[in-house]
């Protein structure tokens, strides 16, 4: 007889019935208050400052304009952005929020007080360098004028090992990760991010809270949003400049809808060890469960946040009602969150450390994520819109900003790993052969990338010679190819030496976009 055992399920769908969401009283929060933008000083600050409190607050105010010029920057970085330490003395970027630590920027004991003068300004050596000065000696502190009030040159102490455009951020965050009651939450991409965070954001602006939600019932809602409430108040007077939430749920398999809680049920096993019965599922439409999972005031914090929706991709297209600035979602029938690690870590190094827009660094994310490309497809939503949250990114400083105010619309790109071999053109290849049922049968006819060139159709056929089954794979209309390599490999002889190389297939990533309007 064959050994079985039972095992607690990870994947992200599943059947449930639809449940009606019960009547919740909409609040605003007081993250709805706060509008993008930031009002900037009319003049350069001081370039010389002496360190505050890690700990402190960073004020976020709010300006309803269309930005037209280059800002200024009113808050800067804790940290210095060579040796990403902090310091008992930091020099501010005029021109950015960076700041350097005087063990990085160097100057002669001479200069010391010169440099003290309140029209005296520090440029640090990215914006020298996106000024372009890039050939041009650094000095780093100048007159209002731009001209250098040292004679000796300033001496850099240390290498290139962030961009020009980097900066080590550490404005206040909020991470919420709301799990579905019953869905195990090992090796959450949240919990991934909370932990790189903690070395950059200090104290209570570093805010992660894990959210147990079941709205099956009435009763279950209620308390629900009783809890959300009481959350609520606890972060109300920190003003977060990013928000990430997470969310960790089932989908329904056949109408998308999104699994909210379970039914009253009677409780399994004996005194305490007794644990739900988790058979009764009620799925909610994506806009009831919205409205039923966030409330008492949190749902303010959905406005110009980062969603992360760890279930299955087919729900994402109904989330635009709720102003998040990016979705990020996943296309898989069974969809293992955990997978998400590799990607989740690399944004929150790029995007919320170093401060970059997501659409800049989607291939470093991409780069770093194939076990990810081989088990989901990766979609990004993007609202734009005049609202944003999060802070202006290093580029922004150095050029003129424009946000249409009233202007919405959606952009959905689509990222598709493939794989010459196993993943052709983003599609899997079944693990038998659909006539004859040998395992992992398939050889390639045609390569899809040869030479240079691409071939629309890819072709694979059974090895069984007694079979000939084969099958074909299209190249998505209107796909661009990224980050593509050409796989390598050399045979060894006997003793270990190399004696020939030759490619073998090659991956990729597929890139689909799409725009359209976000909705009434």
């Amino acid at each position: 007889m064959t050994k079985t055992k039972q095992t607690a399920l990870k994947s992200t769908g599943g059947p449930a019935k639809r449940g009606q969401l019960p009547t919740f009283k909409v609040t605003a929060g007081p993250a709805g208050k706060l509008i993008i933008n930031r009002a900037f000083p009319k003049a350069l600050p001081p370039a010389f400052s002496v360190m505050k409190d890690v700990g402190k607050d960073i004020a976020t105010k709010g300006i309803t304009n269309v930005i037209r010029s280059a800002p200024e920057p009113s808050f800067w970085n804790d940290y210095c952005v060579l040796c990403r330490d902090g310091a008992s003395l930091l020099y501010n970027c005029s021109h950015c929020p960076r700041t350097l630590c005087q063990k990085c920027v160097v100057i002669a004991e001479e200069s010391v007080e010169e440099i003290k003068g309140s029209d005296v300004y520090f440029t640090c050596p990215g914006c020298h360098e996106m000024r372009g000065k890039r050939t041009s000696p650094y000095y780093g502190f100048e007159d209002a004028q731009g001209t250098p009030i040292l004679t000796v040159h300033a001496t850099i102490n240390g290498h290139i090992e962030l961009t020009s455009r980097s900066q080590i951020c550490n404005s206040p965050i909020l991470i919420l990760n709301l799990i579905l009651d019953g869905v195990n939450p090992s090796g959450s991409p949240a919990r991934i991010m909370r932990n790189v965070l903690e070395p950059y954001v200090a104290g209570k602006n570093l805010q992660y809270h894990e959210v147990v939600f079941d709205i099956g019932t009435l009763e279950k809602a209620e308390r629900h949003a009783k809890s959300m409430k009481a959350l609520a108040n606890k972060v109300k007077d920190i003003p977060f400049e990013r928000v990430e939430i997470f969310v960790h749920t089932h989908s329904e398999t056949i109408r998308g809808d999104l699994w909210g809680g379970f039914e009253d049920a009677a409780l399994l096993g004996k005194k305490r060890k007794k644990v739900p019965n988790f058979d009764d599922p009620i799925a909610y439409t994506v806009d009831d469960f919205f409205q039923g999972v966030f409330v008492g005031g949190i749902e303010g914090y959905l406005k110009g946040a980062n969603l992360w929706m760890l279930v299955c991709g087919q729900t994402v297209r109904e989330l635009d009602a709720h102003e998040v600035e990016h979705v990020f979602a996943f296309g898989a029938e069974r969809f293992h969150a955990s997978l998400v690690a590799a990607f989740a870590l690399a944004y929150t190094e790029r995007v919320l450390v170093e401060g970059f827009e997501v659409r800049d660094t989607m291939p470093n994310l991409l780069a770093v994520s194939p076990q990810l490309g081989m088990h989901a497809s990766v979609i990004i939503i993007q609202l734009n819109s005049a609202f944003r949250r999060r802070p202006i990114t290093i580029v922004e400083y150095h050029k003129p900003v424009r946000l249409d105010e009233g202007k919405v619309s959606m952009t959905v790109t689509t990222y598709t790993f493939f794989d010459e071999n196993c993943r052709p053109w983003g599609n899997v290849l079944p693990y038998q052969c659909l006539s004859c049922k040998c395992v992992r049968p398939w050889k390639r006819i045609t390569p899809s990338i040869g030479r240079g060139a691409i071939v629309a159709e890819s072709k694979f056929c059974c090895r069984n010679p007694k079979c000939g089954y084969d099958i074909a794979f299209t190249k998505p209309d209107k796909s661009k190819i990224i980050l593509f390599t050409q796989g390598y490999r050399k045979s060894n002889d006997a003793g270990g030496m190399s004696t020939k190389g030759f490619n073998t297939g090659g991956s990729g990533w597929l890139v689909s976009v799409a725009a359209e309007p976000a909705g009434p």
